[in-house]
């Protein structure tokens, strides 16, 4: 089968382990369960943080990071939603969660980053969707990194016009400073890493802009 080659994503090169995925998210629930108050009015996304400023102590520093800032269209003008936010001042991995298998994949992530897109990791959460749920369309500041820990084949990323669902492990750079969304059209919950990758340049995208 012809290995298909996007536009707006970027597999790396590396897989993990789906079984250390699943045993690190349980653990991370015995100390930081899925917050009570959901972020959205549909109550079908939740969030936890991996990743906190310094200084910020448990457990306020599992939900804090919660939300960001993102653009979208209304009557054909483009308006920011949300509280803004510094995706670089969430540098710090929680501690509370060293013993676990997401502390080996921000490392390696991370250190990728810093290789391949002379950037780093910023705000890094565990972001849970409900089967047959969907985003609005929208543009984020920055790329977005994925790594599926729960998902099912009806589960879907969109980036302007092209599809794509990630596999279990898989590590995908996604460049959501383009209008993106994503849809749970499965019956399980859709549990991904979401990364933001923070660059001293204006733009790391890996798409061709000429």
């Amino acid at each position: 089968m012809e290995h298909k080659v996007y536009r707006y994503f970027q597999k790396l090169p590396f897989v993990f382990d789906p079984n250390k995925l699943e045993r690190a998210l349980d653990q991370v629930l015995e100390i930081a369960p899925w917050p009570q108050q959901l972020i959205n009015v549909d109550k079908k996304y939740q969030q936890i943080c991996l990743t906190r400023k310094k200084g910020q102590k448990a457990p306020d520093c599992y939900y804090e990071g919660n939300g960001g800032v993102y653009h979208v269209f209304v009557d054909g003008k483009e308006e920011n939603r949300q509280q803004d936010l510094d995706e670089g001042e969430y540098s710090e991995f929680i501690s509370e969660f060293n013993h676990t298998y997401f502390k080996e994949v921000y490392d390696e992530i991370n250190n990728y980053c810093k290789k391949e897109y002379n950037g780093v990791l910023g705000r890094v959460r565990l972001m849970l969707s409900k089967p047959r749920a969907s985003l609005s369309w929208h543009r984020d500041p920055e790329p977005r990194l994925h790594v599926p820990i729960v998902t099912s084949f009806g589960a879907m990323m969109i980036v302007e016009d092209e599809v794509l669902h990630m596999k279990t492990g898989e590590a995908w750079f996604a460049d959501t400073e383009y209008y993106h969304s994503q849809f749970n059209g499965s019956e399980v919950d859709r549990i991904h890493i979401v990364a933001s990758l923070v660059t001293s340049c204006s733009s790391c995208s890996i798409v061709n802009k000429e």
